[in-house]
């Protein structure tokens, strides 16, 4: 059979989808999805004429398309915060499993790298302060006023993208970092001020206005646990 013929065969009668039309005249508002598709008569008759009644089809139609684009940003948006928290919920339980300080710098430093896909994470204490740096292998110690220096006296998260970091901060990886999370560890009896840093390579990773509540919720989580194991060992 000829691909034309077979065409011509498999090809609906225009009188037949008239007819089937007048039977369900409701089908249309059935599968309003259909307006998507057709395409409604001009009923302009001169240049002087307009017909705004398929100018407002058209402009429905294109709304349409922008609302099912934007239903569909949402949702992978949604989709993608949900993996987020999921993540975030897992490395924190993670700090539930350690047996002793040791494991803190360990469990954020790497696992908790792995686990959030992120480049860099590290823990740095100020020196120079009568009360001493925690006694981790991964703390790295910056000098003393570098936590004011780099968040404010009232900044908790800072969040810049595409820069230039510190190298008190990310040491030798600072050639890597193009962008930065900053999240202030506060002093207390047990520790000196401090800072807990995530880097990574994409430059777009962490920006200004994105929302830091997940990554706060991390910072107190590392902090409170590192006070209980010091309380503990002192």
């Amino acid at each position: 059979m000829s691909e034309k013929k077979q065409k011509t065969e498999n090809e609906i009668d225009p009188s037949t989808v008239k007819n089937f039309l007048k039977r369900h005249p409701d089908f249309l508002i059935e599968n309003p999805d259909l307006f998507n598709v057709l395409t409604p008569p001009n009923r302009s008759s001169d240049d002087e004429v307009v017909d705004f009644q398929n100018m407002m089809i058209e402009k429905i139609k294109r709304n349409l398309e922008d609302l099912k684009y934007s239903q569909g940003h949402l949702i992978d948006t949604s989709r993608n915060n949900l993996t987020t928290q999921v993540q975030v919920h897992e490395a924190v339980l993670g700090l539930l499993d350690i047996h002793d300080a040791s494991q803190l710098g360990h469990i954020v430093t790497q696992d908790w790298a792995d686990n959030l896909h992120i480049d860099v994470i590290r823990i740095c204490f100020e020196a120079g302060h009568t009360i001493k740096v925690p006694p981790l292998r991964e703390v790295s110690e910056i000098p003393k006023g570098c936590v004011d220096s780099y968040l404010g006296k009232d900044d908790i998260v800072q969040l810049r993208g595409d820069v230039e970091v510190s190298e008190d901060i990310f040491g030798p990886a600072k050639p890597l970092i193009k962008a930065e999370a900053l999240i202030k560890i506060p002093e207390t009896k047990l520790n000196s001020p401090g800072i807990l840093a995530f880097g990574s390579r994409e430059a777009d990773m962490f920006y200004p206005g994105q929302g830091t509540e997940l990554l706060r919720f991390l910072g107190k989580s590392f902090h409170k646990c590192l006070v209980q194991w010091l309380k503990r060992e002192n």
